[in-house]
């Protein structure tokens, strides 16, 4: 900060600005929901597919460019697809998802090169899709982000005790008449629709930091599934506040400060859970 400028200060001047307002809103919107997403993918050992979709979207990216769209839509509109396709494979039991997850991944980064190779598609580009630029988040942005966030939001609330089921034993809730497919390729379309969110509006570095790691320390301290929604929602809002005042105040990129903070988060708390059980 500079010399005679208080905190409080920098605070309002900064966010008289509109470019870093929105950024501000979208990023704690995110935090506090696309985080619920990581309790399904830790609960279900859905670390490879979040990490596939996120491949996925190269391939979209360079799809929506050569097709004369943007990067993100062709990146948002891929991911999308391929997690409702993914979810289909997983709940038909016939395929690993360990080996799905191969298919895509290897798939998804043999095309996105092949068409760099043969469309002449700007490189930099497509991988601009995993950096990605929260700064340049428009109003437009901030009220998608929260729409998504909305529905995220809705369908846990309502279908609380499905998912519940879901996720603690499958065989029981189908014994129970819940409907568990469907339940399992909803989960992947909002993992898709979440990572999709990420991916368009803060590259592939906040996915993780946003979805994974919140949940992570969540659910080394939750008792239960509500809790740790609360709890991963907690994490996401301190990282994503956490990491844009620290880039803020000394001047660093937003994405890495926040992915920082969200490390940070999770080392304590394996800290903590460790001298607890002690």
């Amino acid at each position: 900060m500079p010399g005679g400028t208080t905190m409080m200060e920098t605070l309002v001047e900064a966010f008289s600005i509109p470019v870093i307002r929105h950024a501000f809103i979208g990023m704690t919107i995110a935090g506090a929901t696309l985080s619920l997403l990581g309790v399904i993918v830790v609960s279900l050992h859905l670390t490879a597919i979040r990490f596939t979709l996120m491949h996925v979207g190269l391939l979209g990216a360079a799809s929506g460019l050569a097709l004369g769209f943007s990067s993100t839509t062709g990146a948002f509109t891929l991911v999308l697809v391929a997690s409702v396709v993914m979810g289909t494979m997983v709940n038909q039991k016939t395929v690993a998802a360990s080996s799905i997850s191969g298919l895509f991944m290897t798939g998804s980064l043999a095309g996105a090169f092949l068409l760099l190779a043969s469309t002449g598609v700007p490189a930099m580009q497509v991988f601009d899709i995993f950096a990605g630029n929260i700064l340049m988040m428009t109003r437009t942005d901030v009220i998608f982000t929260a729409s998504v966030g909305l529905i995220l939001v809705f369908v846990f609330v309502f279908a609380y005790r499905e998912i519940q089921l879901v996720l603690l034993n499958r065989e029981l809730a189908q014994v129970l008449g819940v409907p568990v497919d469907a339940i399992m390729t909803g989960m992947f379309v909002l993992l898709g629709l979440g990572i999709a969110t990420a991916l368009r509006l803060v590259g592939a570095l906040l996915v993780d930091a946003i979805i994974l790691l919140p949940a992570m320390a969540a659910l080394r301290f939750a008792r239960n599934f509500g809790m740790a929604l609360v709890l991963s929602s907690l994490f996401g809002l301190a990282t994503t506040i956490g990491g844009f005042l620290v880039a803020l105040f000394f001047d660093l990129p937003v994405g890495a400060s926040a992915a920082m903070v969200s490390t940070l988060l999770l080392g304590i708390s394996m800290i903590i859970a460790r001298l607890a059980a002690h």
